[in-house]
């Protein structure tokens, strides 16, 4: 069913409409993983498609049971709840609010803490999309210790576009306010920045990634 959904938002259109969210939400809280892992992949390749897609999802009552299973103990059901997750915060900040209103905020800042290596990535990428939406949102992530764990990312990573995808999140934080600049000055992320964008053998992406983070933190920095 998830292999259906990915493709176009008229095969996710067909899946809804067939009553699947409603028979597959209610099973994020079974004791499979191997259910669980194609439960949480499903209804993020059906959010991914719309607002209207992922609004159904959500409707389906899936939070908090899709949160909980970002503390699951196999990894793959993890990353895929974060997808999920990821793919229903990015449409609006409605959703993303009810993301954070859910306790989102600091379950996916302890997904990242806790995850290694590209696992890590659609967390990553879940708190960007929900603190490029408002300064109060951006506001819950700082509350919730959201920098350090994105700089963490950004300073040990091996891999250049889990760095860069800590950058463009950081830069989404810091971009809003003085105050939340000053959460990213004080949390020593500006040094981290500047260190990723003129590392010689960095990539391209993360270099751009980190430059705009900077550029855009530094236009609020008032200390």
């Amino acid at each position: 069913m998830s292999d259906i959904c990915k493709h176009s938002p008229e095969l996710a259109q067909a899946v809804v409409d067939a009553g699947a969210v409603g028979y597959l939400a209610p099973l994020l809280t079974h004791p499979d993983a191997k259910m669980k892992r194609q439960i949480c992949s499903c209804l993020a390749q059906i959010a991914k498609h719309s607002v209207d897609l992922a609004e159904v999802v959500v409707e389906a009552e899936i939070f908090p049971s899709v949160l909980h299973c970002l503390k699951d103990t196999d990894i793959s059901v993890r990353k895929n709840a974060s997808t999920c997750v990821r793919e229903v915060a990015k449409h609006s900040p409605e959703l993303a609010k009810l993301i954070v209103n859910s306790g989102g905020a600091a379950a996916l800042i302890d997904y990242v803490s806790e995850s290694q290596g590209g696992a890590k990535l659609p967390g990553i990428m879940a708190i960007g999309y929900i603190a490029a939406f408002s300064e109060t949102l951006a506001l819950a992530i700082v509350v919730s210790q959201g920098v350090n764990p994105l700089k963490e990312a950004l300073v040990c990573e091996p891999e250049d576009h889990i760095k860069a995808a800590s950058a463009w999140t950081l830069g989404q934080i810091g971009r809003h306010t003085s105050d939340h600049a000053r959460a990213l000055s004080e949390g020593d992320v500006l040094r981290h920045l500047l260190a990723c964008m003129v590392h010689p053998d960095g990539s391209e992406d993360l270099k751009t990634k980190s430059k705009r983070a900077l550029k855009a933190i530094l236009a609020k920095c008032t200390h």
